[in-house]
């Protein structure tokens, strides 16, 4: 195995700014690429399974994070429409234009998404961030 995977370390890209779940950052507190997996395990009371599982999910949640912040292209914006309408029906593109309209011309997925999301109810809002979610866009 190589000393990245034996001996982890923040992925880059993660600072203390970051927004992580709780359970990520409990498990990044403790990483700093000098103790290995196995301390790593001990100390945090996770089998060896678990914690690598934990840190793929951090480089994952970057990765997303990484897209959300991204300058809005035609293919994000098709992909966003496209999950929107599946949730809400063709009122999603309506939906699309209008906060669009609202936003500035070079603006972000998450820019867009967020605007969405306020006209969205819990539910609709909880659906399309799972559709994103499973297209690796969210």
């Amino acid at each position: 195995m190589s000393a990245e995977l034996d001996y982890p370390a923040w992925p880059p890209g993660l600072t203390d700014q970051t927004p992580l779940p709780f359970m990520y950052w409990r498990v990044m507190h403790v990483v700093d690429g000098r103790r290995s997996i196995e301390k790593l395990s001990t100390t945090l009371g996770l089998k060896e399974p678990q914690l690598r599982q934990a840190l793929t999910e951090v480089r994952n949640w970057l990765g997303r994070a990484a897209v959300r912040e991204q300058p809005l292209t035609g293919e994000l914006e098709k992909a966003l429409r496209q999950a929107l309408v599946s949730v809400v029906g063709p009122m999603g593109e309506l939906m699309i234009d209008d906060a669009l309209d609202d936003l500035p011309e070079q603006t972000t997925l998450s820019a867009l998404v967020s605007s969405l999301n306020t006209q969205l109810s819990e539910p609709h809002s909880q659906a399309l961030a799972r559709i994103l979610r499973s297209r690796g866009i969210a």
